[in-house]
């Protein structure tokens, strides 16, 4: 499962070619999280009633589909919709994600002096066809629900999460490259596929 709903301002939209077949492309910029982060810029491909909807769109829209992250090269991985459904809709903050995959390792725990807890761990998501290669996501975890992955993910854990998507920047100290990482700060976590644990969240 791999499906994401995001509103933000759709731009530069029109009619291109993909794998010999008419499709739409544009690109969505999508308010932050928080004040101090930078917006968040994901490249949009339609096809069909999708994809004239994206080109008539010139402003704010809602936009639903498949979050993937496509490589190219020795480049990073760039956020890619593949849209579903689009609609112009006014200004809304919504960002939310539904994925269902494995994890690719262990979480990683840290705790805080505040009290705080935080576990990092990677996420396969398969996509449409068995050929093609998986997408990564990087969740984030807090709270109590970083310390139910901590007890009870492990690598090839199957998951399904819900949370909302981010795109860190940073710039590298060695070579001063600007570099991104997609993000998917988890605000519900479901174990799945365990005959111990059963399917549980918090």
């Amino acid at each position: 499962m791999n499906h994401i709903t995001v509103a933000g301002i759709v731009t530069d939209a029109a009619m291109a070619t993909n794998n010999d077949k008419p499709c739409g492309r544009g690109t969505l910029t999508v308010p932050p999280l928080q004040a101090d982060q930078p917006d968040t810029v994901i490249q949009l491909v339609a096809w069909g009633q999708s994809a004239e909807q994206l080109v008539a769109t010139v402003d704010s829209a809602i936009v639903q589909g498949r979050l993937t992250l496509p490589r190219g090269g020795d480049q990073q991985p760039t956020p890619t919709i593949e849209v579903s459904r689009l609609h112009a809709a006014a200004a809304a903050e919504l960002n939310s994600i539904s994925l269902v995959g494995r994890a690719g390792r262990d979480p990683e725990v840290r705790f805080f002096d505040s009290g705080s807890v935080v576990a990092n761990l990677t996420l396969a998501v398969n996509r449409r066809s068995r050929d093609e290669e998986p997408d990564w996501f990087n969740l984030e975890i807090w709270g109590k629900q970083a310390q139910v992955a901590a007890d009870y993910v492990r690598k090839g854990s199957l998951l399904g999460i819900i949370g909302s998507f981010r795109l860190d920047r940073w710039t590298h100290r060695s070579t001063g490259e600007e570099r991104s990482k997609p993000v998917i700060r988890v605000d519900r976590l479901d174990l799945l596929g365990s005959k111990q644990i059963g399917r549980a969240h918090v």
